[in-house]
């Protein structure tokens, strides 16, 4: 299940255009942990995982199925939950105002 997982995380880095310094920035590591991790010497923890999936926007799953590509479907059901997180935050964050009033 986790052959070619460092593949796609650097093929995933790249069609998003970061480089592995950049992505290696956003997730508090050095590029050659990026480095270490898509050449297949060392496995992210999976909680770097998460996060290397959510700086690359794309889902966790993406990153440890051996089947190159996922359907449209995967791609909108994505969307969708990025933006329902997105809400969930907003409508937390106006009910704190409301209950601080």
């Amino acid at each position: 299940m986790l052959n070619g997982l460092g593949d796609r995380i650097k093929k995933y880095r790249e069609r998003t255009g970061i480089s592995q310094k950049k992505l290696g920035l956003a997730l508090g590591l050095s590029d050659k942990a990026v480095s270490a991790y898509e050449s297949g010497r060392t496995l992210p923890p999976l909680e770097t995982l998460y996060r290397i999936s959510s700086e690359l926007k794309k889902p966790v799953r993406y990153f440890l199925t051996d089947e190159p590509e996922l359907t449209e479907i995967d791609e909108r059901l994505h969307t969708i939950e990025t933006a329902l997180y997105s809400i969930q935050e907003e409508i937390a964050g106006l009910k704190k105002k409301l209950n601080s009033k």
